[in-house]
């Protein structure tokens, strides 16, 4: 295993640890529905990532570099859903998409939904399109192979770190804050951070900031 991948992986890891939308949509998830909703909303943010791995070995960062405005319009759009679904925990009961009908819904709900959220959120596309490419050159081999080795690895890592935090999460509030209305005040805390770290992200994009292309 060359060094450049460990870098790579260490460098992931600290990235995964700053709070950002992925982690406050699982935490959200964990504290209103449970740590098996957490678990699935960490499988969908996995796997949207995994879907951004087949783009950028398919070469698709390269459409996004002849056409800038494309990029700028997803990252918009990125903001605007995370904004949806930060009001959607605030005003929810219980987490939003409490169980209802049955726990096939709500798992699906919480997988979907992190799908979206990896895929329009505007960190992981400038992450995936414009950082994760400079991890190797045209002298290494293959750049699709290189890309879905450095990609699923993302994808894994976020997968296991954000399943091990949702699960975490629900069980220190069910241990911590038993009480219904306390897991529902840290599920609307959740999404109150969420709405915060979107509004950022725009502020960033007006001020030529973090998340320009």
């Amino acid at each position: 295993m060359s060094g450049r991948y460990l870098v790579f992986v260490a460098t992931v890891v600290s990235l995964i640890a700053v709070p950002g939308p992925d982690m406050l949509y699982v935490l959200g998830r964990s504290l209103g529905s449970g740590g098996r909703a957490g678990c699935f909303s960490a499988a969908g943010i996995a796997s949207g990532y995994a879907l951004l791995t087949l783009l950028v070995a398919a070469g698709f960062q390269l459409v996004f570099e002849a056409f800038p405005s494309l990029f700028l319009a997803l990252k918009y759009i990125g903001v605007a859903y995370l904004s949806w679904l930060a009001f959607r925990l605030i005003r929810s009961d219980g987490g939003f998409d409490a169980p209802k009908p049955g726990r096939g819904h709500t798992d699906w709900a919480a997988f979907s939904s992190g799908v979206a959220t990896s895929l329009l959120n505007p960190k992981g596309l400038l992450f995936y399109f414009a950082i994760l490419p400079q991890f190797f050159a045209a002298a290494d081999g293959p750049f699709w192979r290189h890309a879905l080795l450095y990609g699923w690895t993302t994808s894994l890592l976020c997968l296991t770190l954000y399943s091990a935090l949702g699960c975490a999460a629900s069980y220190g509030a069910r241990r911590w804050t038993p009480e219904p209305a306390a897991s529902r005040n840290l599920s609307r805390l959740a999404g109150g951070l969420l709405l915060l770290s979107a509004l950022a992200m725009l502020g960033a994009e007006w001020s030529g900031g973090a998340i320009s292309h």
